[in-house]
């Protein structure tokens, strides 16, 4: 296996084919399980090849391979996942059909959705601290917590999902989030 990692190091391609071809129903497993889809779960293992691609130069060749794989494939599911999430507000919403079927601006609708706006930007100021705060936590605490509430992922699919025994996985979600509170706390951003 070492052979074959340094050989795609070394950018032989043939040794990446190789090395794709024996994790490849690995990884599409874990892409599948994610997205409950056969089309996006190819879609994101075509992403997370890329990744692996880019991310071997660096590979440490003293530790295993597969829980590094997962790791890859777990991460970009995440951020794809979170990159979904972004909701785009269009102007069409401001707009309505009167009685005789013309299209007319409403501003009503424009000024109360000023206040949701308003209310929006705070919300994504206050999430962007959240989620420096939670980038800074040792990546155990940092993975099981964001599966847990991001991913809304049960305790037992989490355990599932990073092969870890059920009793660490909710002691990496409790820690991660006694540390968070206190980090939250310190940045005021909730009351002691």
């Amino acid at each position: 296996m070492i052979n074959l990692i340094r050989r795609c190091k070394d950018n032989d391609e043939y040794a990446y084919n190789q090395l794709i071809s024996q994790y490849e129903a690995y990884i599409y497993r874990i892409c599948y399980d994610y997205t409950k889809n056969k089309e996006d779960a190819l879609d994101m293992m075509q992403e997370i090849y890329i990744k692996i691609f880019r991310g071997l130069k660096t590979f440490d060749e003293a530790y295993p391979l597969l829980p590094w794989l997962k790791r890859v494939a777990i991460n970009a599911l995440i951020n794809n996942s979170r990159k979904n999430r972004l909701d785009e507000t269009s102007l069409d919403s401001y707009w309505s059909e009167n009685e005789n079927t013309k299209e007319t601006f409403r501003p009503e609708l424009f000024l109360s959705a000023k206040t949701d706006i308003e209310e929006e930007v705070i919300y994504k100021d206050t999430q962007a601290i959240i989620d420096g705060l939670i980038s800074e936590l040792p990546e155990s605490y940092r993975l099981a917590l964001t599966l847990r509430y991001h991913e809304n992922m049960s305790y037992e699919q989490i355990a599932s999902f990073l092969t870890l025994p059920l009793n660490t996985v909710k002691s990496n979600v409790y820690r991660a989030r006694k540390v968070l509170r206190q980090k939250m706390q310190a940045c005021e951003l909730l009351e002691v």
